[in-house]
């Protein structure tokens, strides 16, 4: 769950600013509470009392009273880590605002063209700077055992061999202990990932490419695929591949 605060004095276009930003918000599943200010002082009263509480804050720099810039300043002494997107009409103000530790510069006449550009950025750096961490217990060598930490997003994909329970990462692989593959699946088929074989669930991310009898990672690994399963697999990657394409609403 994202908190995001959204301030301009120009109601109508808050309005409509608003309204496309949850649109896309709910097309990245991404699930928000959305709050909406028309003047900086009481985004900074309330961004003060709750301690922070928005993780993207959409700024207008025309501003009256207390210009967006100021605004800015003022918020970024509570905190350093909120996501600021600076939303102006005035273009040439993006070179005084680099200070403010800016996530994003929206120019209202292109609001249509850049507004799911910059949410799907400015949400992926948010998961990027809080990753979802993975704790696996592992076998290192005989009867060496280890707990390890993994970011979610570097799982590429978990194998069964033998009765043997694999986990493969971008950095390495590491022979799980004490998982049995379907519990596997019951847990990371609600994190991203889809069972294609007895043997294998991948991280749909890492998908380049569904064949008939396999599918083939990033990094060129070739898995195979059930065929009973590339229905609803080839689905997952041709829901994941629109995900990331550009659109207007």
């Amino acid at each position: 769950m994202l908190n995001v605060a959204f301030c301009d004095d120009d109601i109508r276009f808050l309005n409509s600013i608003v309204s496309e930003a949850k649109k896309i918000f709910k097309r990245l599943k991404v699930n928000t509470t959305i709050y909406t200010y028309t003047n900086g002082k009481k985004l900074i009263d309330d961004f003060e009392e709750y301690h922070s509480y928005y993780d993207i804050i959409f700024l207008d720099i025309d501003l009256p009273e207390m210009d967006g810039k100021e605004v800015a300043r003022n918020l970024r002494l509570f905190d350093k880590k909120f996501k600021l997107v600076f939303v102006t009409s005035f273009e040439q103000e993006v070179l005084n605002t680099f200070q403010y530790d800016v996530s994003g510069f929206l120019p209202k006449r292109l609001i249509n063209e850049r507004l799911f550009l910059i949410i799907d950025r400015v949400v992926t750096a948010i998961k990027d700077d809080n990753p979802q961490l993975q704790v696996f217990k592992v076998n290192i060598t005989g009867d060496k055992r280890a707990v390890i930490k993994v970011p979610l997003n570097d799982i590429m994909f978990f194998g069964s061999v033998n009765r043997k329970n694999y986990i493969h990462t971008k950095r390495r692989i590491y022979l799980l202990h004490g998982y049995k593959f379907m519990d596997l699946i019951a847990q990371y088929s609600e994190l991203g990932f889809v069972d294609i074989h007895r043997t294998s669930i991948v991280n749909i991310q890492y998908i380049f490419s569904v064949d008939d009898i396999e599918i083939r990672l990033d990094d060129g690994t070739l898995l195979p695929l059930s065929r009973r399963k590339r229905s609803l697999v080839l689905n997952k990657f041709l829901q994941k591949v629109c995900e990331g394409k550009n659109f207007r609403m």
